[in-house]
């Protein structure tokens, strides 16, 4: 009985193992780059020499995690760095594109998106990757000034004229604003169809066709490398689990099993952060103190405070419009309510007096005489004759 039961034992681990292995070499048949800087980069990625790219790049482990990535270590730097894949990859067949990126310090101005190059002899090497590397796909977070958006662009040659040209998202989606991880997928498949997912969520895309030729059947080039080309006000950004692949259920299974546990650890100690900063009783201990110009408000400020315990995100709205009502009240207290109405007193018209000295009689007189001679008609000037 006891033989039966080895002998069964053993074959359940014999079939465990097999499938493992025929699980781990279907993943890595379908796995072009799968990059969890575990280890140091160093020696398999390579950091561009142009004069330009000044910043430092490090390995680091996420704030609050024992998780490594690729750190942006200073501010108001350029950065380059390149991986380059074993062999070309063809995008014609389909692929999914993911990476993970967290904002330590935040992003006000600076890209965190990665840049798939075409191959080499397109006139690029590693060690002088900059902004003109030539890329078919450039995807991930931007925001500086008005820009604040996720990036998706396509770079290929124009059928009719030869140049190639870039086609951008119509309705990209805009760049998480906390300084949580977030992963970023991009599923391009073998008719075209593009989906974006940030978090897993997906996001609204369409890519616009220009009028003078259509982007049904676009000629993508092929992809033989991955880089970073930024330039970034702040420091602090890490990039980890840098995902190129052909199956999207194994993109998923990477979210599930390395960005999910992370960013949830993350959101809980976010929240009591929050908490411990607003304070743990909220306004529980807040008191509407028995003051006479108060009272009949009472009931009003009540409800504010209950409405702030049940939504805490308004506090400090709700503070605000206790204060405002409370300081109006005391200045109508202090400034007697309603002014009164100030009537204006119409000016009494001035009679003007006169000054001239004598009698009555006198003036009279004058005026007496004025008439007289003012009696005559006046004469009328004859006209000047000519002889």
């Amino acid at each position: 009985m006891r033989e039966a039961r080895r002998v069964t034992l053993r074959v359940a681990i014999v079939f465990l193992l097999a499938f493992v292995s025929f699980n781990q070499l279907f993943a890595d048949d379908d796995t072009i780059l799968y990059e969890t800087f575990d280890e140091s980069f160093s020696g398999r990625w390579i950091v561009s020499e142009k004069e330009d790219y000044k910043g430092e790049w490090k390995h680091e482990k996420s704030k609050g995690h024992d998780d490594y990535g690729l750190l942006v270590s200073e501010p108001a730097k350029k950065y380059a760095i390149v991986k380059e894949l074993d062999e070309p990859v063809s995008l014609k067949d389909g692929i999914v594109l993911q990476f993970e990126t967290r904002l330590q310090n935040g992003l006000e101005c600076g890209g965190a998106y990665l840049k798939y190059l075409r191959p080499q002899d397109a006139g690029w090497v590693p060690k002088g990757f900059d902004s003109e590397s030539p890329y078919s796909i450039m995807f991930g977070p931007d925001k500086c000034g008005t820009t604040n958006k996720v990036h998706f662009i396509l770079k290929h040659k124009n059928p009719k004229s030869g140049e190639y040209v870039e086609h951008h998202l119509k309705f990209p989606p805009s760049v998480p604003h906390d300084k949580l991880t977030h992963v970023y997928t991009a599923i391009l498949k073998s008719d075209n169809e593009l989906q974006i997912l940030v978090d897993g969520e997906e996001k609204k895309k369409e890519i616009p066709n220009p009028n003078y030729f259509e982007l049904d059947q676009p000629d993508f080039e092929p992809i033989a490398a991955v880089g970073i080309e930024i330039w970034t006000m702040q420091d602090g950004i890490l990039f980890d689990n840098v995902l190129i692949a052909k199956d999207e259920k194994f993109a998923a299974s990477i979210r599930d099993t390395t960005w999910k546990p992370k960013f949830d650890a993350e959101k809980e100690k976010q929240k009591d952060e929050e908490a411990a900063t607003t304070g743990s009783d909220g306004l529980a201990g807040f008191q509407v103190v028995d003051i006479s110009f108060l009272s009949e408000h009472k009931d009003k400020i009540t409800d504010l405070i209950e409405k702030a315990e049940k939504q805490p995100n308004i506090t400090i709205g709700v503070l605000v419009s206790i204060v405002v009502v409370i300081l109006t009240l005391f200045f109508r207290i202090i400034f007697g309510g309603k002014k009164a109405k100030v009537v204006e007193k119409k000016p009494e018209p001035v009679v003007e007096t006169s000054t001239t000295e004598g009698s009555s009689d006198e003036m009279k007189e004058e005026t007496t005489e004025a008439e007289s001679e003012g009696a005559a008609p006046a004469r009328r000037r004859q006209p000047r004759r000519e002889n």
